[in-house]
């Protein structure tokens, strides 16, 4: 069971990698006012990050 969680709490850690590099080039974007929609990559990487602690303690690698 618990190298499901490490598997899984590996999982969430690459996609916290991918949403912080998708906030930050969204973030750089020049036509920022063209858009008509707000992206939330910023809320689902903490929400990301919160999973991957999360995992990892229910795995026992706080211990």
């Amino acid at each position: 069971m618990s190298t499901f969680l490490y598997v899984l709490s590996g999982i969430s850690d690459l996609c916290l990698l991918i949403l912080i590099f998708a906030w930050g080039f969204d973030f750089a974007r020049k036509d920022r006012s063209k858009i008509k929609h707000k992206r939330h990559y910023g809320l689902w990487a903490l929400v990301s990050l919160v999973l991957t602690v999360a995992l990892m303690l229910m795995a026992g690698s706080g211990q």
